[in-house]
């Protein structure tokens, strides 16, 4: 019985099997012909398995993978339909075993290796090995071994299919500039041309890179000044006997010397004659420029794109008679093109409609480069974006371009805590939270303490930029704050104690234009008076006892800023006005109105002059008589008039009710990371001052309503952590005994 029942078992499980292998499943996989690798390293690669069913189409795929791993020449497969073994038949590459180099003197086998794209440990590619030779050759180049010659022999063992590389380097001479000469030159020296060349001269190593760039330098510089045909006619190279020396010769065809005569357009409807003229960077009777030529067709081209016609044509015609060419510019304007999709891209965090809502452009509008550099503007201006690149896609219809913005986001906030340092604050401890993108919803949240010898602080805001997802901003904030005033020459004369909260609703009127109107509730208290100032203090205020002030505020800013962390062009204006009074609830009654003019013009390569003016006016009305000695304007340090104390040398002992500083700025980035710049170096003049009454300001000098001004250098760097400023001013109108120069620094925010 067992033995029947054992003979049953087995011719069912041999039928079934019989019946799998009809029905092409695998029942093993075989990699045949490995030397080098690991079988379990291919086997991981494909996606066929044991009891998988075959078909030429995933063993097909399998072929694929196998080959991509670059391992292998060749893969060829068989499958056994009697048994169900699937066999992949591979010719494995050699595997590199060690990499020699021959002859070699001027530079060691590691610098050799670390140049060469084939490396010991990975399989032969003839590929990487010509291109290992290419980039040893152009090491030789470099110093100088023009004649430098590369050979390869790679070599196997059979029995292992182990190869060993071996490079054999017959280095020759160094080669170096024996004597450049120029011929066919009439209008211009010898010498003159010469000086043109700033990489290519005697004793410096050749190299044709260089050698070409030196070359279109020569060509720009004739083409600059007239001879609009130009052209170098011959250059021929010789060798001495060592043939360690290299000798150019330029023969050199300048053609004739032409002034612009004539300037037409050709074509054009949708720009008017008079539009384009704007855009012309000559004038008739001027000499030829290429450059002016090539600036005034990147102008045209801008101004076209401005309107939507990306795909305008614009080809300079010159026509010469005698030494005159004219300039007839032919345009084919083509149709307007219309913005497609618009796809944001690299977004980790951020919502993507934060981003969306910066956009000038929208999906169907007639496309403007003006609106994409100003989009790209406003989307850096949210202050944790990194970086933001625009393409423009090719769509089916010829008028259509989809618009993809990829972005590279930063880091939107952080917590910290560290030691802060000013001239005015002097050492204070830092604790603080500030986030720029809450909830990847673009909500700032900006939470500080700061404790210090001279103040103590608690602040608090929240804003919301798109309150309701409307073009308007919400912000709320709340304060305590704690200082110590000097009072003329008495250092920390007397606390001041602020404590409140504030609320602001700002509505955009466009891209550049913003309102801002706020409320504002706090108490003052002044306390700790010294004795030596006390008198004078209560005399220059109304009453101490009256610390409620509560005002509204309306602020309307102008702003084309390229980026307002670091502007280098556009400008920025901003006028507000406070109304502080009793119909509010408050026991003090001022207005306040502050004039801000700040504008950056870019000079030349990243150098950018900036000028800021600052006037502002505070009077007192109805039950006040005077305004507080806490809300007058005072001059002086670091954040106005540098080279003067803040608060002590500059204008009345009690503040001024009219303050004007101006801010003359020559500015340069260092240093630079990323588009940001991390160390900036400036140059600057200011010159600023506060008085007590209308009509009694005096141009510069040392008496009290005078005018003070000031000179000198500071430096910026931006840390990942917190910004830091060095600078040290010379003012030109101290009072005897007082310091004429000044060295600041500073640790933190100001």
């Amino acid at each position: 019985m067992k033995l029947r029942l054992f003979l049953t078992v087995l011719c069912v499980s041999a039928l079934m099997s019989a019946f799998a292998y009809a029905d092409n499943i695998i029942s093993k996989l075989n990699i045949e012909g490995l030397r080098n690798v690991k079988e379990k390293s291919v086997l991981s690669e494909i996606k066929l398995k044991k009891g998988k069913v075959y078909s030429l189409e995933s063993v097909r795929d399998a072929v694929r993978s196998i080959t991509e791993l670059e391992y292998f020449d060749d893969c060829t497969f068989t499958f056994d339909r009697n048994t169900g073994v699937l066999t992949f038949d591979v010719v494995e590459k050699p595997y590199i075993d060690n990499i020699v180099f021959r002859g070699n003197f001027e530079f060691s086998k590691n610098k050799l290796k670390g140049v060469s794209v084939l490396k010991e440990k990975e399989f032969y590619d003839i590929l990487k090995l010509e291109e290992s030779k290419k980039k040893i050759i152009k090491l030789y180049g470099d110093k100088g071994y023009a004649d430098c010659v590369i050979e390869a022999y790679p070599t196997v063992d059979v029995d292992t299919n182990k190869m060993t590389v071996t490079f054999l380097i017959t280095e020759n001479n160094k080669i170096l500039i024996g004597g450049v000469k120029i011929e066919g030159a009439i209008s211009y020296s010898e010498k003159k041309i010469l000086k043109l060349m700033k990489k290519i001269r005697p004793k410096k190593i050749f190299k044709d890179e260089n050698y070409q760039k030196d070359l279109l330098d020569i060509e720009a510089f004739y083409k600059n000044n007239g001879f609009i045909d130009y052209k170098l006619a011959t250059s021929t190279t010789s060798f001495n006997k060592a043939r360690t020396e290299i000798f150019l010769t330029l023969n050199v065809s300048e053609g004739g010397k032409y002034k612009i005569g004539e300037v037409a357009f050709d074509g054009n409807f949708v720009l008017e004659d008079k539009e384009l003229k704007k855009t012309v960077k000559f004038k008739k009777g001027q000499v030829f420029n290429e450059q002016k030529i090539a600036e005034t067709k990147q102008e045209i081209a801008e101004s076209y794109a401005d309107k939507g016609y990306l795909q305008a044509q614009i080809v300079p015609d010159f026509h010469k008679s005698g030494d005159i060419v004219d300039v007839d510019w032919s345009i084919k304007e083509n149709s307007v093109v219309y913005v497609g999709n618009i796809y944001i891209e690299g977004l980790e965090s951020t919502k993507e409609k934060v981003i969306r809502r910066e956009l000038l452009l929208k999906p169907e509008n007639v496309f403007s480069r003006k609106k994409l550099i100003g989009s790209m503007q406003r989307i850096r201006n949210l202050g944790f974006i990194d970086g933001v690149e625009p393409h423009l896609l090719p769509t089916g219809a010829p008028n259509i371009v989809d618009l993809a913005i990829e972005i590279m986001e930063g880091k939107p906030g952080n917590v910290n805590a560290g030691v802060g340092y000013s001239s005015v604050d002097e050492v204070v401890f830092t604790c603080g939270l500030m986030h720029m993108d809450l909830f990847g919803l673009g909500q700032r949240l900006d939470f500080s303490v700061e404790y210090g010898k001279k103040k103590t602080n608690f602040n608090i805001s929240w804003t919301e930029p798109y309150i309701f997802d409307k073009n308007a901003s919400l912000t709320l904030s709340a304060f305590d704050m704690v200082r110590k005033k000097d009072y003329a020459d008495v250092t920390n004369a007397y606390d001041e104690h602020r404590t409140g909260f504030s609320v602001g609703i700002g509505p955009r009127i466009s891209s550049l234009v913003s309102l801002m109107f706020g409320y504002r509730y706090e108490n003052v208290m002044l306390s700790n008076i010294d004795n030596s100032v006390k008198q004078k203090i209560e005399e220059a205020s109304d009453d101490l006892s009256k610390d409620r002030t509560t005002s509204v505020f309306t602020q309307v800013v102008y702003d084309s800023l390229d980026y307002r962390y670091d502007p280098t062009s556009g400008n920025r204006q901003a006028l507000s006005v406070n109304l502080a009074g009793s119909y509010f609830g408050g026991e003090v009654d001022y207005v306040r109105t502050v004039l801000k003019s700040s504008w950056f013009l870019p000079v030349f390569w990243k150098f950018v002059f900036s000028a800021r003016v600052e006037v502002g006016s505070i009077v007192s009305y109805g039950r006040s008589t005077t305004v507080p000695i806490y809300e007058r304007f005072y001059t002086g340090g670091p954040e106005s008039v540098r080279g003067y104390k803040y608060r002590a040398e500059i204008g009345p002992d009690d503040g001024g009710n009219y303050k004007a500083v101006i801010n003359f700025e020559y500015k340069c980035p260092l240093v630079a990371e990323r588009g940001n710049s991390i160390l900036v170096g400036a140059l600057f003049y200011d010159i600023g001052g506060d008085w007590g009454r209308h009509g009694t300001l005096k141009w510069l000098g040392t008496e009290e309503n005078n005018l003070r001004s000031s000179a000198g250098f500071e430096l910026r760097i931006a840390t990942p952590a917190f910004p830091i400023r060095i600078g040290w001013a010379y003012g030109f109108n101290h009072k005897e005994k007082e310091n004429l120069q000044a060295v600041y620094f500073s640790i933190g925010f100001p």
